[in-house]
């Protein structure tokens, strides 16, 4: 009894954090059918990476990482405008911020569909082993009365389970992940005077 009532209690909790989440996102993130990430920075250098040399800049890893968490919990039906709180940046520190994180999430992107199209090729090759392992296992049960059949049949179990793992797990967080990184790559980005953000904030 006590351990049903515990987890009812953390089924509750699961679904009252899951509201709390979405009566967020409705309030303080998502304005006309847009969603707004507001990120506050002191100076350029809280975006590029620290060890990026001029005319070859990168993100900084804290930077990245918020942004990614954060556009994950965004629902897919809305575009996503990366609002940075800043001090009065030059057009120069705009247009460097801004072509550091297109290039940024476009490599992510990339290298992402990249890595899925190896994927495919091998899952094209496990397909082709499922087949040839188990023609083999069972020519082997039938004519071959002296053959190690512990071989192929872990042979053939080795190929299926990345054939079974692949069709009905990796393939949808990859999926996922893609639509994700996608997401980030088609993000806009704005540039809010930090004096004038805390005046209308204040209104």
């Amino acid at each position: 009894m006590d351990s049903l009532l515990k987890k009812g209690i953390k089924i509750t909790r699961y679904f009252y954090k899951k509201s709390f989440l979405n009566q967020r996102l409705q309030h303080d993130v998502i304005e006309n059918g847009v969603a707004y990430i507001p990120c506050r920075i002191k100076s350029i250098d809280d975006v590029i990476s620290k060890y990026s040399v001029k005319g070859c800049e990168s993100l900084d890893t804290e930077f990245l990482m918020f942004i990614i968490d954060f556009v994950e919990f965004i629902p897919a039906e809305y575009p996503v405008v990366l609002q940075i709180i800043c001090p009065r940046f030059s057009a120069e520190e705009k247009r460097i911020i801004s072509d550091t994180i297109a290039a940024e999430t476009d490599y992510l992107l990339g290298r992402t569909e990249k890595f899925l199209n190896l994927k495919k090729i091998k899952f094209v090759i496990t397909i082709v082993g499922v087949v040839i392992s188990g023609i083999l296992l069972r020519i082997a049960r039938q004519s071959l009365q002296n053959a190690p059949l512990e071989f192929f049949f872990v042979l053939f179990w080795l190929f299926a389970d990345a054939f079974v793992r692949y069709l009905f797990i990796e393939k949808w967080d990859f999926r996922e992940e893609k639509i994700h990184l996608g997401r980030l790559a088609s993000m806009s980005v704005e540039f809010i005077d930090q004096d004038e953000y805390t005046a209308s904030s204040s209104c």
